[in-house]
């Protein structure tokens, strides 16, 4: 017993030397403390590693006090009087935390939310539904007194999962009606009843049932009863081996007989209907002629071919064995190619004059074209004789701009002649030997390198020569400003 008290007192001892050390009573120089980064998790006193860089005593990681060495190194830290760090103590007693190194044992944990869980399936297999996701109060959950989690636990959202069945079922059936006569046993009554208590929808089954119900009338009296015929008797043989027939079937009026001054059954004792015992063979008959094919079989112009037409055996088609229709299903018709006839083409219509060439001066011109299109040739129909282009001169354009006399300037052109001299000199343009020329036809083609100019003004034997082929003559205007393009020469 005296051990087991030795014992405890062992351990108050080093117990209270341990409340003084978290309490941050000083430790005797003699007595200073080792602080270490890392403290092995076994319980209180772990060993320890890897030395602190700090110190606030001579040598490296000496310290006074727990607080010194533990606010360096934090709670993963630990201390010891060793300086090898076994027996090391955890900081976490001296920081105030928990044994596992969480949050202060007194301070309260407020609760923060999971992730929310997926959404779920829909609540119903068909029409608009809810699906629900959902999150708990456990990251972490709420401790020491700390508030729960803000917000809602649970989301919803609507689902729609499509029209759903629906089956039909019946009404309440209606009040009968009125009866059918007034008197007898067979009078009877109605009543009905309607599908659409619902109505089916998306593909639900109808009703099962009847609509209509039917019963004899209660309470009428007595009366005449008019005879009524029996059922029908079996049907005799028909009247032919093949083809249309008839056959006939009889009945008697006692069913009932007339009594009470009824009147006899109204209508007729024998009856009749075709029968068929088979069929009779029907020959084939020939349809009305189709249209004559539209093309000629012929392929030069104006050679005689044929066209075809053709019929068929179908009014009616043969059955029943029957023959075929007699004679030809095609017949033919003489016809002369004209489609393969040369076409010469024809000229359109003139189109819009374009823009003026030029916007001063008497030299401007503007043109027109038209197409050979009404008809184009075709099949070696000649090419549309005369003009594919007009030009005609733009009237009432000003003047072109001249240099005014005695400027002096000559410009920029060195073959310019100067009237008068020094600076006053006015420039004397070259004159364009083409201009010599007195009808626009001529200075066209001479501008365009087909004719010389004249040598001189005036003279005719350098004016355009007479047009002598057909084409010349087709191009030739009647019109000096009426001009066939001829940038193809």
């Amino acid at each position: 017993m005296c051990l087991v008290y030795s014992y405890l007192l062992l351990i108050a001892v080093g117990f209270i030397s341990i409340l003084n050390n978290v309490k941050g009573n000083p430790v005797p120089a003699d007595e200073r403390i080792f602080c270490f980064q890392n403290h092995e998790p076994r319980g209180r006193y772990g060993p320890c590693d890897t030395p602190s860089n700090s110190s606030d005593a001579d040598g490296e990681n000496v310290f006074d006090t727990p607080e010194d060495c533990c606010t360096i190194v934090g709670q993963g830290g630990g201390y010891t009087p060793n300086r090898s760090g076994s027996r090391c103590t955890s900081c976490t007693s001296v920081l105030g935390m928990d044994e596992n190194g969480g949050n202060p044992v007194d301070d309260p944990v407020d609760g923060g939310w999971s992730d929310w869980i997926g959404w779920t399936d829909c609540s119903v297999t068909c029409g608009e539904g809810m699906k629900t996701k959902t999150r708990t109060c456990t990251n972490p959950a709420p401790a020491n007194g700390g508030r729960d989690c803000n917000g809602e636990s649970n989301k919803e959202k609507t689902c729609d999962m499509g029209s759903c069945v629906v089956d039909g079922n019946w009404g309440n059936w209606g009040s009968y009606g009125i009866c059918s006569a007034t008197c007898g046993r067979t009078a009877t009554q109605t009543r009905t009843r309607e599908c659409d208590d619902p109505a089916p929808q998306n593909g639900g089954t109808a009703c099962d049932g009847d609509s209509e119900q039917t019963r004899i009338c209660p309470g009428l009296p007595n009366c005449p009863i008019d005879g009524g015929w029996s059922s029908w008797g079996v049907w005799s043989d028909c009247s032919t081996t093949c083809g249309a027939g008839l056959q006939v079937q009889v009945r008697v009026c006692n069913n009932p007989s007339p009594q009470y001054g009824g009147q006899d059954c109204p209508g007729d004792a024998v009856r009749s209907e075709p029968c068929n015992v088979k069929a009779c063979p029907i020959p084939g008959g020939w349809s009305n002629w189709g249209e004559w094919s539209p093309s000629c079989s012929a392929t030069k112009c104006n050679e005689v071919g044929l066209q075809l037409r053709q019929r068929l055996c179908d009014n009616p088609p043969p059955q029943n064995n029957g023959p075929y229709c007699r004679g030809s299903s095609y017949s033919s018709q003489p016809c002369t190619n004209t489609d393969a006839c040369p076409v010469d083409g024809g000229w359109g219509e003139w189109g819009e004059y374009g823009e003026c060439s030029e916007t001063c001066g008497d030299l401007s011109q503007r043109t027109r074209m038209r197409e050979c299109n009404n008809p184009a040739p075709r099949n070696g129909g000649l090419e549309c004789m005369g003009i594919g282009v007009q030009a005609q001169g733009c009237d009432g354009l000003q003047p072109c701009p001249t240099p005014s006399p005695g400027s002096g300037d000559c410009g920029d052109d060195e073959d310019a002649d100067c009237q008068g001299s020094g600076s006053g000199a006015t420039p004397t343009p070259t004159p364009d030997p083409c201009s010599l020329f007195e009808n626009y036809y001529s200075y066209d083609l001479c501008t365009k390198g087909i004719i010389d100019p004249p040598d001189v003004p005036g003279n005719e034997d350098d004016m355009a020569p007479t047009p002598t082929t057909a084409t010349e003559q087709a191009t030739q205007p009647d019109d000096p400003f009426a001009y066939e393009s001829f940038s193809s020469f």
